[in-house]
C-alpha cells in the first residue's frame, strides 16, 4: 500500500496497466510518464516499457503491491481471471474493457474500487474522448482522480451508462471510418494526378483544418457546408453527388454494425 492509497483522495502517482496492447499503448504514449505494466506472457509488456520509460513487472501481484490505480487493458474475456488475482487491491481499478458493463467489473472486483470508462484510440496523441459513465458504485473522490487521469489524455465526458453503447459507433469506430474516408479523399486525388504521398498528407491535413474550423462554428456542420459551398458551384456539385451515392446512409449503416447493442 502506497502513501497515495492511505487516504480517500487518490493521487494516482503510479499507474499499473494489466495488458500492453493497442490500447495500453495509446494510453501509455498519452499518458507520457513511467508506468508498470504485465502482460499474459507475450513479451509486449516488455515491449511497451522499453518504448515509454516503463516497467514490465513479473506479475498481477506486484504489480497491485506498486501501483496506484490499475488500469485493464486486458482481452474482456480474461475479465474473471484477472479479477481473481487482484480483486481485494488497495489500487482503484479502472477498466478500459469494451463491452465489459460496470456490473460485470464490480461483480469480479467485489472488495476493490472499481470504474469502468470507455476511451478511444486518439488518446495517443491526447485528443481522446473519454466516457466515465454516472451512477457507479465509488465514492465523489475517486470519480474526481479518475477524471482527472483519464482528462489528461482527452475530452472527459459523463453520460448514463446506457448511453455508451451509442457511443462507442461515434468514438471507438470514428477514428477507422475517418482514416477509411481519407483515403477515399487522397485515391480521387491521386486518380486526378497527385503523387501518392502529396495526395494522403493533404487529405490529412484537410481533416486537421475541417476539425478545427467545425469547432470555430461551434459545431454548425449545415453553416461550414454553406460557408464552403458557393450556389451553383463545385462544392455544391460535389455535396449532391455524395449524397446521390448514400455516404449519409453508409455512415448510419457502418454505425449500426458497429453497435453493441445489435
Amino acid at each position: 500500500m502506497t502513501d497515495n492509497q492511505k487516504n480517500g483522495a487518490p493521487t494516482f502517482a503510479t499507474i499499473g496497466m494489466v495488458g500492453a496492447g493497442n490500447m495500453a499503448r495509446a494510453l501509455a504514449t498519452g499518458w507520457a510518464t513511467p508506468i508498470l505494466c504485465t502482460d499474459n506472457g507475450s513479451g509486449r509488456a516488455a515491449e511497451l516499457a522499453a518504448d515509454t520509460g516503463g516497467v514490465a513487472v513479473a506479475t498481477n501481484a506486484e504489480l497491485a503491491a506498486r501501483a496506484d490505480v490499475i488500469v485493464l487493458c486486458h482481452k474482456p474475456g480474461q475479465l474473471a481471471a484477472v479479477g481473481r488475482e487482484l480483486d481485494g487491491t488497495r489500487a482503484v481499478v479502472v477498466s478500459v474493457l469494451s463491452g465489459v458493463t460496470s456490473a460485470q467489473l464490480n461483480a469480479v472486483y467485489r472488495r476493490s474500487r472499481a470504474v469502468r470508462v470507455t476511451v478511444n484510440l486518439p488518446v495517443r496523441v491526447r485528443a481522446g474522448i473519454v466516457s466515465l459513465p454516472t451512477g457507479q458504485c465509488v465514492d465523489a473522490e475517486v470519480e474526481s482522480a479518475v477524471a482527472e487521469l483519464f482528462g489528461r489524455v482527452g475530452a472527459v465526458v459523463r453520460i448514463p451508462e446506457h448511453q455508451v453503447d451509442a457511443l462507442i459507433p461515434l468514438a471507438g469506430v470514428g477514428p477507422a471510418l475517418v482514416a477509411m474516408f481519407a483515403q477515399a479523399q487522397a485515391d480521387a486525388a491521386i486518380h486526378a494526378g497527385l503523387p501518392a504521398n502529396l495526395a494522403i498528407s493533404l487529405a490529412t491535413e484537410t481533416l486537421r483544418g475541417t476539425a478545427a474550423l467545425l469547432a470555430d462554428f461551434e459545431h454548425d456542420t449545415l453553416a461550414l457546408r454553406r460557408a464552403v459551398a458557393s450556389p451553383g458551384g463545385l462544392t455544391e456539385r460535389a455535396l449532391a453527388a455524395a449524397q446521390a451515392q448514400g455516404l449519409p446512409d453508409a455512415v448510419l449503416a457502418a454505425a449500426r454494425a458497429a453497435s453493441p447493442a445489435r
